[in-house]
């Protein structure tokens, strides 16, 4: 009898993704591609999302971006719409394929748009679909009213090592409890 082939999950989005080379760990029996790129913003996946999908034939798409969009002045409309874009194309590129959204995270660097995020993050969870996910890093990377410092580099915006190892501890029992959902 042969085993099921193994689920395949695809990471896309910009550098705090890119970055997160313990990811591969979400899904210890699976595939795990990280195809993020830093810098990116939100229009930048709506044109390669398609693309990236068919290669890639993923089960599981996990999307981070929307901060790099916040610091170039792209509208919170933009922004959701752009996230809504890349969902839709999940579906037809990969209509097998569940879609899970990491929220923008409230990073030091982005003191002043933190109310920004919040309403950006909450519109976004209101528009994915039945059945996908949304994580939100703050959960453990802003507690009363600030980010933990101690989770970014000199720069405020990326993460630390040891913020990538609690970011994988948080969300690698959401993602498998969705993944059995």
């Amino acid at each position: 009898m042969s085993r099921p082939a193994p689920t395949r999950l695809l990471l896309v989005g910009s550098s705090n993704f890119a970055a997160w080379h313990c990811a591969t760990d979400l899904l210890p029996h699976g595939e795990v591609t990280n195809r993020a790129v830093g810098g990116t913003v939100t229009a930048d996946w709506v044109v390669w999302l398609a693309d990236i999908l068919t290669e890639e034939s993923p089960d599981l798409v996990l999307f981070y971006c929307g901060s790099n969009d916040l610091n170039r002045g792209v509208t919170e409309d933009d922004i959701c719409a752009n996230v809504a874009r890349c969902r839709s194309l999940t579906g037809k590129w990969s209509p097998q394929a569940k879609f899970a959204y990491f929220g923008i995270m409230k990073a030091p660097q982005k003191e002043g748009k933190w109310h920004v995020i919040d309403e950006v993050n909450q519109r976004i969870s209101s528009a994915l679909l039945p059945g996908d996910l949304f994580v939100d890093p703050n959960d453990i990377f802003f507690q009363d009213g600030t980010p933990l410092a101690c989770y970014y580099v000199a720069d405020g915006l990326h993460l630390t090592d040891a913020a990538y190892a609690c970011l994988l501890d948080y969300s690698a029992p959401i993602v498998s409890d969705w993944l059995d959902s």
